[in-house]
């Protein structure tokens, strides 16, 4: 069997290139928080420069998936329509945002299928306040 597996806290030195990727000006404010929540929370390595497309697509359909569950909560999932009751609009775009998510999931190995059982185990290390700051780029002193 080996010795037990055991988990380590990622830690990389300080490099450029070792940096977590950082959202793009094109994100709004919710999708930038979406793109921070999964970046930071996941080790440095997971993600590569060429991840960062899905990343963006990843938080995008985050907050659509969010939105039409939140529509579907406040206006129920079927309406009253001209014709009688019909299914919402908001059911179709959540379940194809659920569904584009768990492509993008596997693709980006989020899922509890990306971790192989008998790789080393690493947990992502804590994220300084300052560090948020520097990724969501709200620093006070930017302007001088």
């Amino acid at each position: 069997m080996g010795r037990p597996p055991h988990e380590t806290t990622d830690l990389t030195p300080f490099y450029p290139e070792n940096r977590r990727l950082q959202p793009p000006d094109c994100l709004g404010a919710l999708q930038r928080k979406a793109f921070l929540d999964l970046v930071t929370s996941c080790p440095i390595s997971q993600f590569r420069k060429s991840d960062l497309a899905l990343l963006c697509r990843w938080a995008e359909l985050t907050v659509m998936a969010e939105q039409a569950a939140y529509e579907m909560q406040t206006g129920g999932m079927v309406v009253n329509g001209q014709s009688g009751p019909r299914v919402s609009p908001w059911v179709t775009i959540h379940r194809d945002c659920v569904r584009e998510l768990r492509a993008l999931s596997q693709r980006l190995q989020l899922g509890p299928r990306g971790r192989s059982p008998k790789a080393p185990k690493t947990v992502a290390g804590p994220v300084s306040y300052y560090e948020r700051m520097q990724l969501e780029g709200d620093f006070d002193d930017a302007a001088n």
